[in-house]
């Protein structure tokens, strides 16, 4: 993230193979945009919760991902049998699932798969970008119910990486 450059004069200094420039530089809003500065910070502060959302929701999947991946090895090195493992891998792979799509290879691919929680947020993230002006009701509205939805499945993938580190630990004499 860079600085969020409000309106105004700003003094600009280009520094280049040792020779500097100073000019001083207007920042204004378009005038064909009819959004005030405060609908356009309520839109950065909707956004920056989206990302904030989309990020933390990134990082559990990814770890889930690797939980998984660590039984996966446990089965092969014959740490654990696939018996052992399987309701905790069915458990990773129904939230992982529930979270993001990751079965898309291609342009078409939310199509045959469907859309997840992810997605969502992302569409909402775009719709808000693209709109230039205070969120509505509706996009509030609607991050309030994904945001929800998004640190239930969040606590769901925390428990499910929890119980696969614990069975991937007894497994390899790491407890």
């Amino acid at each position: 993230e860079g600085p969020v450059v409000t309106p105004g004069t700003y003094s600009v200094v280009l520094d280049y193979g040792g020779q500097k420039s100073q000019q001083s530089l207007t920042v204004a809003l378009d005038p064909r945009i009819h959004a005030t500065q405060e609908d356009l910070q309520a839109r950065l502060a909707l956004d920056l919760k989206i990302y904030a959302d989309l990020d933390a929701l990134d990082k559990d999947v990814n770890q889930a991902i690797a939980a998984r991946d660590r039984l996966k090895q446990a089965v092969s090195a014959h740490h654990v049998t696939d018996a052992q493992v399987a309701n905790v891998i069915a458990a990773l792979d129904r939230d992982i699932d529930t979270m993001a799509q990751l079965a898309t290879r291609g342009s078409e691919g939310d199509l045959l798969y469907g859309t997840r929680l992810r997605d969502h947020l992302a569409y909402l993230a775009a719709d808000v970008d693209l709109s230039y002006g205070r969120p509505t009701a509706a996009h509030e509205a609607i991050f309030k119910q994904l945001d929800q939805e998004a640190k239930k499945g969040r606590q769901n993938l925390e428990a499910d990486t929890s119980q696969a580190d614990k069975v991937t630990a007894q497994a390899t004499g790491h407890s």
